[in-house]
């Protein structure tokens, strides 16, 4: 565009042209960030579930040797559970004994390192068959 200013030469105007230069980069970071954030949540999940599947592996056996313990004629079988829940690197909450049958509760601290420390819990029964 030329403006002609009054009694003299022509100056040119220059558009201005807005530049898309650096929007790639933006949009490369942002979806490194949104993939990142994903792959850390499916970790997160990942571990969270693997713990809770061997905190009832752990339970269920804690039972069952309790269980087998009170069939055999021991005092007192949640010291046998209490034992095998050590074993199992799982604390025993709760170990109630009624006539045959053992009901117990065993939980685990999580360390998800500075997101959170859940505390994850599973119940197991066993008695005889």
């Amino acid at each position: 565009m030329c403006v002609r200013p009054v009694g003299g030469a022509v100056r040119h105007r220059r558009r201005r042209v807005r530049s898309e230069r650096g929007s790639g980069s933006l949009l490369t970071l942002f979806a490194c960030v949104v993939v990142a954030t994903a792959v850390a949540m499916a970790t997160l999940w990942a571990a969270i579930s693997t713990e809770r599947h061997n905190l009832a592996a752990a339970a269920d056996l804690t039972a069952l040797s309790a269980a087998q313990s009170l069939a055999s004629g021991a005092p007192d079988p949640c010291v046998t559970a209490r034992r095998v829940a050590t074993t199992h690197q799982v604390a025993l909450a709760d170990c109630r004994v009624t006539a045959d049958t053992i009901s117990i509760r065993v939980t685990k601290q999580l360390n998800l390192a500075a997101l959170a420390s859940p505390t994850l819990s599973a119940q197991a029964r066993a008695g005889p068959a």
